[in-house]
């Protein structure tokens, strides 16, 4: 199992939190932080999603281009689906 713990909060601006493994497994797996930052826009807001492996214990393995690759399409499929969530309907 994962724990995740929030590291950043700004209400209505921020969220970033900070996963690892859970046990004493955390302390040698895991410690990517996931961000989003939201900034007002017009009549809506923009959702930027980020995700900084520099804390995590595995950042040479996830810096091969397939796994950067992956998270990079799997971040755009999250944040189209917040935006299917939470965009009026037209």
């Amino acid at each position: 199992s994962m724990v995740n713990t929030v590291i950043e909060f700004e209400e209505n601006r921020q969220i970033a939190w900070q996963s690892k493994l859970a046990g004493l497994w955390g302390q040698v797996l895991g410690g990517r932080i996931w961000r989003y930052e939201l900034e007002p826009v017009g009549d809506g807001t923009l959702v930027r999603e980020s995700w900084d492996i520099s804390r995590d214990h595995q950042r040479l393995f996830l810096r091969h281009h397939k796994v950067v690759d992956a998270t990079e399409a799997n971040m755009g499929r999250t944040l189209d689906r917040i935006n299917e969530l939470v965009a009026p309907a037209s």
